[in-house]
């Protein structure tokens, strides 16, 4: 499994000896479906020069086109799928033009997803995997602490999986305690099953499991046919906030998965509304004084608030830079637009105790003018 990130350019090359110029063609698709019979895509060149044998293919945005992510459907226990028009497959084809002929060079299968790459990084080239997280495991999840829940459903990550054979790589997912108790819910993942699959893993089952309300440790696990063992894991934390009122935001992160960022503290809302003002015709010469000389039409409004991470760790500079730089962003499952447009990273060095304050605008009209 090839996971390309398709927010960055994503460089097919053909450089052939004796060929005249190269073909490209794109199969793009969503799980559940299959490989299309026809090219969704063929891209064709001629080669620069008879010196210059290279021709190059950035096939990014034909696979992001394939790639609509609206919102993240929370689940209550882990396995389920993502939704199937949140990440892409897509099939390559390269070939050479040698005289009127082209000849087939390879065909490989990739996986997109709506991610992107840093400068510093260098040319997309990605590494054959069979399993990955799409967030950084490094940095702890959070969650919102209550007594009791208005349901059972919690934030997640997605993990993309190449489960290459039904029954002999198996595929493990434990949830352990960490407060010192031995306890565990662990379970094999897609028995009976192969092929690529973006599973929602839940950063906790405390909503469902009162074992796990002082936190726990995931772990995935991939044991292949034969090979070593791969795993992955990430630690989640209950957060408890008994002033303020928590607002989930669900943003696309740079690995293309979504990403949950709960703001606990302080938070200010705030309406502007603006229209077109026009003066008015008297009716009569015998004005009625109640009308008045001016009016305002087509009056509209939106809304912004400022919210408060609360005290987060340093690694949180990766999250907020990711927020600000995702294009679906939401809070408490309505769009939003990030207004703020600079970020000063903040180290515990220096600031000590770090907190981060953004302001948000809803993407839409507080009136409904909406034909």
């Amino acid at each position: 499994m090839k996971v390309v990130k398709v927010r960055s350019p994503f460089i097919i090359e053909v450089n052939e000896a004796g060929a005249i110029g190269s073909k490209v063609e794109l199969f793009i698709y969503n799980y559940g479906g299959s490989v299309p019979a026809t090219p969704t895509y063929t891209l064709s060149k001629s080669n620069p020069s008879a010196t210059q044998l290279s021709t190059s293919y950035n096939v990014s945005n034909f696979v992001k086109e394939y790639i609509d992510n609206i919102k993240a459907v929370y689940p209550n226990y882990y396995g389920s799928s993502e939704v199937v028009n949140e990440w892409a497959l897509f099939r390559v084809k390269r070939y050479k033009l040698v005289g009127t002929t082209y000849t087939l060079l390879d065909t490989i299968d990739y996986v997109g997803a709506n991610g992107f790459t840093n400068y510093s990084d260098g040319i997309q080239n990605p590494s054959d995997t069979k399993i990955g997280i799409l967030a950084n495991t490094n940095i702890n999840k959070t969650y919102y602490s209550q007594s009791t829940y208005p349901n059972d459903l919690i934030q997640y990550e997605n993990l993309l999986i190449d489960k290459t054979t039904t029954n002999t790589t198996v595929v493990n997912i434990k949830y352990e305690r960490i407060d010192g108790v031995a306890y565990n819910n662990n379970s094999n993942f897609g028995v009976g099953f192969s092929g690529i699959f973006n599973v929602k893993i839940p950063i906790t089952l405390a909503k469902i499991d009162n074992n796990f309300i002082n936190g726990c440790k995931v772990t995935i696990t991939y044991t292949p046919a034969s090979g070593s063992d791969i795993i992955q894991s990430f630690y989640t934390y209950p957060i408890e906030e008994c002033k303020y009122t928590p607002v989930l935001c669900d943003f696309i992160n740079r690995y293309g998965g979504w990403e949950t960022i709960t703001f606990f503290k302080a938070q200010t809302n705030a309406i502007s509304v603006k229209g077109s003002e026009y003066n008015l015709l008297p009716s009569a010469i015998n004005y009625n004084v109640n009308k008045g000389q001016s009016k305002v039409f087509n009056i509209n409004g939106t809304q912004t608030v400022k919210l408060n991470t609360g005290w987060v760790d340093e690694n949180y500079n990766e999250l907020i830079t990711d927020l600000l730089l995702s294009e679906t962003v939401l809070l408490d499952n309505k769009p939003v637009k990030v207004k703020t447009q600079s970020h000063t990273f903040k180290t515990q060095l220096k600031d000590k105790m770090i907190n981060f304050e953004l302001d948000f605008e809803y993407s839409f009209d507080l009136i409904n003018n909406v034909i």
